[in-house]
């Protein structure tokens, strides 16, 4: 497995095959359901795990406004691997490279892998709706 940055002139492709199979396949993702793999350009960095010439794992970091939002998204028959901790702390690194503050995320209620690792990576539940949870990480 293999760590890629992601921009629009490098690595496309992989995110373009990538957002095919998530959009399909990851009901809980659905970061690019209704934004254009090119929404990439707002984000302050985007990678893939590629693994046998395939992407296997995604994750942004996303300036909104005052905020940074972090996602992820690990196809389905790679969780439960360690894939998501190991994109989490990229993630976490290159918010401390680009000296962040804070980053925030939202997970829905029922993802409870993915909420066991933000509470076991140290992110901080700070509110609570409906059908998702919204979690803070302070550096």
């Amino acid at each position: 497995m293999k760590a890629v940055k992601v921009t629009i002139d490098n690595n496309i492709d992989y995110l373009e095959e990538f957002v095919l199979k998530i959009n399909f396949n990851v009901k809980t993702f659905r970061y690019f359901n209704n934004r254009p793999v090119s929404f990439i350009l707002n984000h302050l960095a985007t990678f893939l795990f590629i693994e046998n010439d395939n992407a296997i794992a995604y994750g942004h970091l996303d300036k909104e406004e005052e905020n940074v939002w972090l996602g992820i998204c690990v196809l389905p028959e790679y969780t439960g691997k360690g894939y998501g901790k190991k994109m989490m702390t990229l993630l976490l690194e290159e918010a401390i490279s680009l000296n962040l503050t804070q980053i925030l995320l939202t997970v829905d209620r029922d993802n409870f892998n993915a909420i066991k690792l933000y509470e076991k990576m140290n992110f901080i539940k700070i509110e609570e709706y409906k059908n998702y949870l919204k979690y803070q990480y302070n550096f």
